[in-house]
C-alpha cells in the first residue's frame, strides 16, 4: 500500500492533467477524467516501482522464515549434504 504523501501526489497530478486538458485544451469533461485517471494510476506504479527499501524486504523476509536465511541460495541439495552444513555426514 502506497503512503498518503504519494497517493496524494498521484492524485494532485491527476486532476491537475485533467484540470487542464478540460479548461485549457478544451476536451470532454470525460475524456479529461479518464485520462487524469490513467495519470493518477501511472505515478501510482512509477511510485510502488522504484519505492521500496531492499534492505527493509530482506529484513521483513528473513524474519518470517528464519529457518531459511542461513541457507545460500545459489547451493544445490545434493551439495549441502543431508543436514545442510554442506559436509557429507560419513
Amino acid at each position: 500500500m502506497p503512503a498518503g504523501r504519494t497517493v496524494l501526489a498521484a492524485l494532485l497530478a491527476g486532476f491537475a492533467l485533467g484540470a487542464y486538458l478540460q479548461a485549457l485544451v478544451g476536451w470532454p469533461t470525460f475524456l479529461a477524467v479518464a485520462i487524469g485517471a490513467v495519470m493518477v494510476v501511472f505515478v501510482l506504479l512509477v511510485a510502488a516501482s522504484l519505492g521500496d527499501d531492499d534492505a527493509a524486504a530482506d529484513a521483513a523476509w528473513r524474519a518470517a522464515a528464519p529457518d531459511l536465511a542461513g541457507r545460500d541460495p545459489g547451493r544445490r541439495p545434493a551439495e549441502a549434504g543431508r543436514d545442510g552444513s554442506g559436509r557429507e555426514s560419513p
